[in-house]
């Protein structure tokens, strides 16, 4: 009889750590970074290849970015490089009226939700007006406004 005590404990504990194991693997694999489907190539350490233009994690390439000298980089022979950094615009109350609204670069639907209603909070009155015009990333988050694109304002 203690014999098979012996081999159950020695199954159980087996079996935990087999658990824990597949949680382990589990968690790895459903929270690390995938920079290849966002399009920035695989990891090299923080700073990515886009388009010939070297920049950081987490940074956006593209409308409604701005550069500054205050984020120069010097580079080996003397070359220097801007970091682009992305500002968002920054509206009031009252500055944006009537039925419809065409997005410029830096614009945000929190943004123009102050703008149009006075609230950032009513930013989903705009996504709900608009289903089919705001984009959505590969894994289903609510993504980008593009400049130049019209929105129906409720």
């Amino acid at each position: 009889m203690a014999q098979t005590e012996q081999k159950d404990g020695l199954a159980l504990i087996v079996g935990g750590l087999f658990i824990l194991a597949l949680v382990f693997a589990a968690y790895n694999y459903f929270n690390k970074t995938d920079n290849l489907s966002n399009g920035l190539g695989s990891k090299s350490g923080g700073t990515e290849e886009v388009k010939g233009k070297s920049t950081r994690e987490g940074e956006l390439i593209g409308e409604g970015i701005s550069t500054s000298t205050e984020e120069a980089q010097q580079q080996p022979g003397g070359a220097q490089i801007t970091t682009p950094s992305w500002q968002a615009t920054d509206y009031k109350e009252g500055d944006i009226a009537g039925k419809t609204y065409t997005v410029k670069a830096g614009d945000t639907l929190w943004e123009i939700s102050e703008a149009v209603y006075g609230n950032g909070l009513d930013w989903v009155k705009i996504l709900n007006a608009n289903p089919d015009s705001v984009g959505y990333l590969p894994n289903g988050q609510q993504a980008l406004i593009m400049p130049g694109q019209v929105l129906v304002l409720p």
